[in-house]
């Protein structure tokens, strides 16, 4: 982590203490979550150097802080630590959120650290742009706080979001123990960057969002430092990571028909070396309290297609087919299913995972999860998971 980034994070957190200490806790919310996360493998790693524990468990935790300050101002304050027993690529102190809001009708101001989502399909968010992803977590849900201004525009007739982006997170890598890579480690330290202004670049995003009758869609514009980096040999055969500059036009489009979801992603980007086109399609149908329950049944199914080549960063949604589904208990501990299989349609391997969730007490939720890799050939950009098929359980505390 930068000192940059070291200074903004010890700021916020001092800018919190002195305002909990001038005017009183009775006026501050928070949140504090503790969790712990066992991974089980069930084969032994492919490559040299990975550690041979059948069992990877990393503590994390976050905490909360929201406070109203008089008027329309207020300060959120979310910071996010993680150690892992094992991969200490894996460890991390950020903030996913840590800034000042001010909201006057029709505009909202945000200084400091946030994580925003762009997306509406299931399998993967193409035009989801402003955060790194968090690379700990497998599944690339989890954002890295992004520093930014904000300006939104909240009219009748529309939202309109202005971001500016003034530093960049870089993307981090499983360790010489950690699971999740190739034969040869990625050496996130010796970083490159097309910019000259390297992690300081100044990185540009706008949106425009609205609905109407059925149909919900976001207009976005992105230019900047790519957030997938491509990853390049250097004289020494390591690898590394090389961050190009980019510019993004984004579509997400979501139209409801009864209990049809149609959705639809497509980004038109020029990128490190040419201008390519990706998109996902498909849709979401629900059968709601089947059986005479209380329970939703949805049925998922999307198309993944990426035009890019080789001289990109490379992505394993290429020629991708996602079928899946949804289950939605609606019982008093919010239990739900989430499964399915991605399928590539070029290379024929496939990732079936299956995920539930449900809440224990008052303040605890479980998390299990199941990843299997099949199919791959030694040429596939998956074939350096095949051997990391995984059982995941988190178990967390809301204090």
């Amino acid at each position: 982590m930068s000192s940059f980034y070291n200074l903004f994070f010890a700021n916020v957190l001092f800018l919190c203490f002195i305002t909990s200490s001038l005017f009183g806790n009775e006026n501050i919310d928070t949140r504090l979550s503790l969790g712990i996360e066992t991974r089980y493998f069930k084969n032994p790693p492919k490559w040299v150097g990975q550690s041979s524990d059948d069992f990877q468990t990393s503590v994390e935790g976050f905490f909360e802080i929201f406070y109203p300050l008089d008027g329309n101002h207020s300060i959120t304050i979310n910071p996010f630590f993680r150690k892992d027993g094992i991969d200490e690529n894996r460890d991390l102190l950020d903030i996913r959120e840590g800034y000042w809001l001010l909201e006057s009708d029709p505009i909202e101001v945000l200084v400091g650290v946030n994580t925003v989502f762009w997306g509406v399909a299931e399998s993967i968010n193409l035009v989801d742009v402003i955060n790194q992803t968090d690379s700990g977590d497998f599944s690339g849900d989890q954002k890295l706080g992004q520093p930014m201004i904000n300006l939104r525009f909240l009219p009748e007739y529309g939202t309109f979001s202005i971001y500016l982006l003034p530093y960049f997170r870089e993307r981090s890598f499983s360790g010489r123990e950690g699971r999740f890579r190739g034969p040869t480690e990625i050496e996130k330290d010796n970083s490159e960057f097309e910019s000259t202004d390297a992690l300081h670049n100044l990185d540009v995003a706008l949106r425009y969002s609205h609905y109407f009758s059925d149909v919900d869609f976001g207009l976005s514009y992105f230019t900047g430092t790519s957030r997938e980096p491509l990853i390049l040999p250097n004289s020494a055969a390591e690898l590394f990571p090389y961050y190009g500059q980019i510019s993004q036009l984004g579509l997400d489009f979501q139209y409801t028909y009864v209990d049809l979801l149609f959705k639809t992603e497509v980004i038109v980007r020029d990128g490190f070396s040419e201008t390519y086109t990706a998109a996902v399609s498909g849709f979401e149908y629900t059968f709601y309290q089947i059986f005479d329950s209380d329970s939703d049944f949805s049925i998922l199914f999307e198309y993944q297609h990426d035009g890019r080549s080789k001289q990109e960063p490379q992505t394993l949604a290429d020629q991708d087919i996602f079928a899946g589904y949804r289950i939605t208990l609606n019982d008093m501990s919010d239990s739900s299913f989430l499964g399915g299989t991605v399928y590539d349609t070029s290379r024929y391997n496939s990732t079936t995972f299956l995920e539930y969730e449900t809440r224990i007490y008052e303040n605890f939720s479980l998390q299990v999860s199941v990843t299997e890799f099949s199919g791959a050939q030694t040429s596939d950009p998956s074939y350096i998971f095949a051997s990391d098929d995984f059982i995941q359980i988190k178990l967390t505390s809301y204090l």
